[in-house]
C-alpha cells in the first residue's frame, strides 16, 4: 500500500462519514482502494477508542460500514 503524500490526510477522521469514506475509498490516495482505506480506519479505530467521544465512535463506525459496503461492491465488480 502506497500512499501519494500525508498532506491531504491530515485530519481526515474528523469529517463527516461520507467524506471519510470517500476519501478513504480513493485510489488516489490508496493504492488498494477501499480495503486498503478500510485498514486504515480499523486500525485508527482501534488506536484513538479510548480517547474518543460517543459520537466520533459512531462516526467512524458509519464511515466503517460505508467502506465495508464499497470493498463488497468492488469484490463483486471484479468478480
Amino acid at each position: 500500500m502506497t500512499r501519494r503524500s500525508t498532506g491531504p490526510l491530515t485530519g481526515i477522521f474528523t469529517k463527516p462519514p461520507e467524506i471519510m469514506a470517500d476519501i478513504l475509498s480513493s485510489r488516489e490516495f490508496f493504492s488498494g482502494g477501499p480495503a486498503a482505506g478500510l485498514r486504515v480506519l480499523t486500525v485508527y479505530m482501534a488506536y484513538a477508542s479510548r480517547r474518543l467521544s460517543v459520537a466520533q465512535k459512531h462516526s467512524l463506525e458509519r464511515a466503517k460500514e460505508m467502506l465495508v459496503d464499497r470493498t463488497r461492491k468492488t469484490e463483486v465488480e471484479r468478480a
